[in-house]
């Protein structure tokens, strides 16, 4: 996206794009999230328009007041609420070229979600959660009573934004049952930075949500198909990667957008992408929830050194050598 139609936010990203690592205004994730915005050409035109409304006031002075233009922002076309008719601004007809219409409706997707939200709802207790989701999936029936309630009260609070998701055959070597740590593995597989205990303050207690495509595209009356993401599609993210656009000759679009893996590595070579989509709002059920765990791990690997790894081989998988050239050249993030 060209973002130089907006001079006001333009200026700014240039400039914390670029600055030295040494300098004493540094911060690796102010620099990612500067990155993400020169970098993604998938952003339309049209919703570049809806952006640009919340720079009218003056020019970016910092982080922070970019932060809180892009929030305003990301609340009314993204976090609608779920009684009101507009769709979040990934799910309209604007963003068609970015929609996967040619997945697998039968696919499984995967949701990983932080626990604090519904254990605030009604004062639910995460242990509480997690017997009853052991004793539904042993053919319990109140505990499919105190499910179906958790996720009423959840439903009503949980507003229309899109949801990153990955397909279960992705991470099923993870979720395979005897895997240790599989809660770690999961988030760092799938780039979820924010799930560390460092940022918390204490360890993570996290919910997996599994359900098929099809319940995705039914969820917007048949039109729910799900996304390759792009940086309007939800919060400023410095775990977040831009994807490639395909060249113009290419004769099929991609099916996935490919996430930084946050797993230790000692090189690039055993650096592996993993994957993911922003998938429609669905009404959870109890058959929905499909594992429990507790992230007890801290991110080890330094944020630049992942993107390092990543770029070079999101260009290799696209055949776009000349993706973040302008920015980059041939080197790294």
């Amino acid at each position: 996206m060209d973002l130089r139609t907006i001079p006001n936010l333009h200026d700014y990203l240039l400039e914390a794009a670029s600055r030295p690592t040494d300098s004493e205004g540094y911060d690796p994730e102010e620099r990612a999230c500067t990155q993400n915005f020169l970098l993604d050409e998938r952003p339309t035109e049209e919703a570049l328009k809806l952006y640009e409304r919340h720079f009218a006031s003056g020019k970016v002075s910092d982080f922070d007041d970019w932060r809180i233009r892009h929030r305003g922002f990301a609340k009314e076309q993204l976090f609608i609420d779920p009684g009101e008719s507009l769709l979040p601004l990934t799910f309209r007809s604007l963003n068609d070229r970015n929609r996967v219409t040619r997945i697998d409706t039968r696919l499984n997707l995967i949701r990983v979600e932080g626990a604090d939200q519904p254990c605030s709802t009604d004062g639910y207790a995460f242990e509480d959660i997690r017997a009853a989701i052991e004793a539904f999936q042993q053919g319990n029936d109140a505990a499919q009573d105190f499910l179906q309630g958790l996720c009423d009260a959840w439903n009503a609070k949980r507003d229309q934004r899109p949801a990153y998701v990955t397909t279960e055959i992705q991470v099923e070597d993870i979720l395979t049952d005897g895997v240790e740590d599989w809660p770690t593995r999961l988030r760092d597989r799938l780039g979820l930075g924010h799930l560390a205990p460092g940022l918390a303050g204490r360890p993570v207690e996290i919910l997996v949500i599994r359900y098929p495509v099809s319940e995705a595209i039914d969820a917007l009356d048949g039109q729910g198909h799900p996304a390759i993401p792009t940086v309007l599609d939800g919060n400023i993210n410095g775990y977040f990667f831009p994807n490639p656009r395909p060249k113009p000759e290419a004769t099929e679009a991609p099916l996935y957008g490919r996430t930084l893996n946050l797993t230790p590595v000692a090189s690039d070579n055993d650096y592996e992408m993993g994957y993911e989509l922003v998938s429609p709002r669905i009404r959870y059920r109890p058959e929905h929830f499909y594992r429990v765990g507790i992230v007890a791990e801290p991110v080890t690997i330094p944020l630049e050194r992942a993107r390092g790894f990543h770029l070079p081989w999101l260009r290799i998988e696209a055949g776009r050598d000349d993706f973040g050239a302008e920015l980059f050249g041939g080197g790294e993030p």
